[in-house]
């Protein structure tokens, strides 16, 4: 019995040392830096963004325009996200709010990059925004 219970101990530790082996094996070593910090941050005061888009003859969203961009805002890049049924993304394009005196409006022009170029404006049932700082 004090053989048995041995055994199983022997087993136990190295099923346990196994795991944790399998599990470091997932991880990839370089030669970069893993680090954890604090930063402050600071919001520019995004809360009443107007949308408005352009449409093309064929349906198409050509440019959303967004106005109502606090000048705190000033220099930050502006994401608009397209939302159709189901909450599903049409498309997400990016803009520079560029400098401005009171308020700022954002351009964005239906691109490749910026939600694609076929995006039905039919489709579109609301926008998602979206500040992220320079």
């Amino acid at each position: 019995m004090k053989f048995l219970s041995r055994t199983l101990v022997i087993c136990l530790a190295g099923a346990v040392t196994l795991a944790g082996s399998a599990a470091a094996a997932t991880l990839v070593v370089g030669s970069k830096t893993l680090s954890a910090g604090n930063a402050t941050t600071t919001a520019c005061g995004v809360l009443s963004l107007t949308p408005t888009r352009n449409v093309d003859n064929a349906g198409r969203v050509t440019r959303v325009g967004i106005t109502g961009v606090p000048l705190t805002c000033s220099g930050e890049t502006v994401s608009v996200t397209l939302v159709g049924a189901s909450n599903v993304s049409l498309g997400t394009g990016t803009g520079v709010v560029g400098s401005c005196t009171t308020t700022c409006s954002v351009s964005i022009t239906a691109s490749v990059t910026n939600f694609g170029t076929a995006v039905s404006a039919a489709s579109v049932l609301s926008f998602s925004f979206a500040a992220v700082g320079a």
